[in-house]
């Protein structure tokens, strides 16, 4: 059960009826995930489902040939994860990786409440809904942005997403984990990197990055 307050209301506005906000509060755990902690990993078996409080997450698929994992999108607050929704419909262990941008609130919902509230809460079904609906509209400008983007676009993409999601212009990550996530090299990345600070479009240091939130 939920101790603190929270208003679900401003946090996910869609969610409406208010004996659904109260099973919330009597269902729901809260959690917090430092920066970088992974609350999700492939092969889990998923029983909570994610609902994001403040922070947000970075969302991860991994090749199931190559080991290779490659950055599919972001979830903010106001947000859940729809993949992990669909394995839990399909009864399926995680095919993703959800790993905490910054330090990050939600709210842990059991699975087994989602097929419930399906049916007794038009508002919680309109969720889930619009939360298919947004992550495939993520992932289809993912699938565009490899197909037709050049690289550089791309990771000037990637850093201005990544600030904004963690609400702040300045952060520490390596060459070789942003080419990780871009599927690009890192020797790459680091010459885009370069061409970006000599244009002034970001500040670089040891493993960290400045950029301005737009």
């Amino acid at each position: 059960m939920l101790n603190i307050p929270i208003n679900i209301t401003e946090l996910f506005p869609s969610l409406t009826e208010r004996p659904l906000q109260k099973e919330i509060f009597e269902k729901g755990v809260l959690f917090s995930f430092a920066s970088g902690e992974v609350l999700m990993d492939y092969g889990r078996n998923i029983s909570h489902i994610p609902l994001i409080i403040n922070g947000g997450l970075r969302i991860l698929r991994e090749d199931a040939h190559s080991g290779k994992e490659v950055f599919l999108y972001y979830l903010k607050s106001g947000e859940t994860c729809a993949m992990s929704m669909t394995c839990c419909a399909q009864h399926q262990k995680s095919q993703i990786k959800a790993i905490a941008e910054d330090n990050t609130q939600l709210i842990m919902v059991p699975v087994q409440q989602m097929e419930i509230w399906l049916k007794k809460y038009p508002s919680w079904k309109n969720f889930i809904f619009q939360t298919y609906q947004s992550s495939y509209d993520k992932l289809m400008n993912h699938i565009e942005a490899i197909s037709f983007q050049k690289l550089d676009q791309r990771l000037l993409t990637y850093l201005q997403e990544k600030a904004k999601i963690n609400n702040k212009n300045a952060f520490h990550i390596t060459h070789q984990e942003i080419a990780n996530e871009l599927n690009s090299s890192r020797e790459a990345v680091s010459r885009l990197l370069k061409k970006m600070e000599q244009e002034n479009i970001i500040e670089l240091g040891r493993n960290y990055i400045k950029i301005d939130l737009i």
